[in-house]
């Protein structure tokens, strides 16, 4: 039986909780960088690991991207500009799946993950993190911006 889960319907179901979905995103391979108040995740699938790491909000900065003349007509033209994690940015958290221990992976198997079972890793990882207080980030839950609820 083949998923019906696509990269859009799980980034959609992502920003429906309370993530955006930042642009450096992509489906394969599969990688993540969500933002959620002062909290920054980045899944990233590769070789035989997939890594959720958190960091703080402020370790996102901007690069601009300019044409290799940088002439004045490109300048003026606007440049455009791609989210990064600023030099010497360190994860305030992370949990890692193995997949050489978990899976007998050998080489680069998480690179082919579906976004079906990568959603899975992701929200098995994301009961991993801990925020203040010690509770998993995964118990998280945005307030209602539609209401007057706080976060819990």
């Amino acid at each position: 039986m083949t998923s019906s889960l696509d990269f859009r319907t799980w980034t959609a179901a992502l920003s429906a909780r309370g993530w955006t979905v930042l642009s450096p995103s992509h489906a394969v391979p599969v990688q993540l960088w969500l933002r959620n108040g002062d909290t920054v995740l980045h899944l990233l699938a590769q070789g035989t690991r997939v890594l959720l790491r958190r960091y703080a909000g402020s370790d996102l900065t901007a690069m601009i991207l300019r044409s290799a003349c940088d002439c004045e007509e490109h300048r003026t033209a606007g440049a455009s500009a791609r989210t990064v994690l600023a030099p010497g940015s360190v994860p305030l958290d992370e949990a890692v799946l193995d997949g050489r221990l978990t899976f007998g992976w050998s080489t680069y198997e998480a690179g082919l993950l579906d976004v079906a079972t990568a959603a899975g890793i992701f929200e098995s990882l994301l009961a991993r993190l801990r925020v203040s207080g010690d509770r998993p980030l995964g118990e998280h839950r945005p307030p209602d911006v539609l209401s007057n609820e706080r976060a819990v």
